[in-house]
């Protein structure tokens, strides 16, 4: 009796002593470590802060998969806030002429310019604009001697016709060797889809992109002659912004109904011109291509982003590889070399800290 007592207190005291060890092991194992969703907000924390010492970015919205991933608003920035996109217009020109070709009123992306301006008097100028065509347009290879400079645009503003003073340019090469970013390019393609469709190009666009996005009340410039702008000009809200960036994430369909064809997507959105051998690879390095008139930024070594850009840094990226986009907006009145620096700010924002996020939980 007196062995099997023995037995029984050793036998308690060895359960004790494993359950003992064991409830310190449980207690290592639960060592205030952060958790991935402690480290999540700790990264959009510093995410966020990062953006709050940028004092001209307005609106930052971010959307995953079809949910928030956040929004803010600063600097005076707010939801309402309709804020000039810059050259971002140019992305909008182009689902414009993707959707034109689609609905047959653009033939292709090799038409010849001329053809659309039957009016002017061509026969004096140079010969290689007979062979200009909307694909050098889009592409940014037009040819034409000059430069996005102060005194090119003043030149324009003075002028009573600009589609007249924009043909009649001088070309420094022949049309689709060379890049040359030039807002004039895509001013001609906005008239192009006015003389093509028989309606003004935000007639167009209200009809057949607005519209059927939600987008209202849009605030677009017009030249002296009424055709709208087509390289900058157009006002739209954060949401505005992030709608156009949802319909190319989902392949040309928005809430179930299909607005844009996805080959199109898929043509325009590629890069086709580096930056590097180029007048802007001082700005921009071998990340960073274009399409028709898209930007694409590399990261990680192979995976591109697509984004609409705009002066002093608008944004509106397409990350398919999260399924997710990312809208900016800034102060938009600032000088080229203060665009220059907040384009650079952005950019890391966007493509670095925010993709990295991202990638990392996404």
């Amino acid at each position: 009796m007196r062995n099997l007592i023995r037995i029984t207190i050793i036998s308690v005291l060895i359960l004790s002593n494993f359950l003992f060890v064991a409830c310190i092991k449980d207690h290592r194992s639960k060592s205030p470590l952060p958790s991935q969703e402690e480290s999540k907000l700790k990264d959009l924390k510093y995410i966020l802060d990062q953006a709050e010492d940028m004092s001209f970015i307005k609106s930052l919205i971010v959307i995953q998969n079809g949910n928030l991933v956040f929004e803010r608003y600063m600097n005076g920035g707010h939801a309402d806030l309709q804020n000039d996109i810059k050259s971002a217009s140019k992305s909008i020109l182009s689902a414009l002429l993707g959707i034109a070709i689609r609905d047959g009123y653009v033939e292709s992306i090799d038409q010849k310019v001329i053809r659309f301006f039957p009016e002017y008097d061509l026969g004096d100028l140079d010969p290689r604009l007979f062979d200009l065509t909307i694909r050098h347009l889009i592409m940014m290879r037009s040819g034409f001697a000059i430069r996005e400079t102060g005194q090119a645009y003043e030149d324009l503003n003075n002028s009573s016709d600009w589609i007249k003073h924009i043909l009649n340019l001088r070309f420094a090469s022949n049309p689709g060797e060379k890049f040359n970013y030039l807002s004039f390019n895509t001013h001609i393609l906005s008239a192009i889809i006015t003389k093509a469709t028989g309606k003004s190009t935000l007639e167009y666009a209200e009809a057949v992109l607005f519209l059927p996005l939600g987008i209202k009340n849009v605030k677009w410039d017009q030249d002296p002659n009424g055709y709208y702008i087509g390289g900058w000009g157009i006002s739209l809200k954060a949401w505005d912004l992030a709608k156009f960036g949802l319909l190319y994430l989902n392949d040309g369909v928005y809430e179930g109904k299909r607005i844009l064809p996805t080959e199109w997507i898929r043509e325009s959105t590629i890069e086709r011109t580096g930056m590097v051998g180029t007048y802007y690879s001082r700005f921009w390095d071998n990340s960073y291509g274009y399409g028709y008139l898209w930007w694409v930024k590399r990261i990680g070594g192979n995976i591109d982003i697509p984004f609409a850009q705009g002066h002093a840094g608008q944004r509106i990226a397409v990350f398919k590889k999260v399924k997710a986009i990312m809208v900016a907006q800034t102060n938009a009145m600032v000088n080229f070399s203060t665009s220059h620096k907040q384009h650079r700010a952005v950019d890391q924002l966007l493509f670095e800290d925010i993709s990295e996020y991202l990638l990392k939980y996404y």
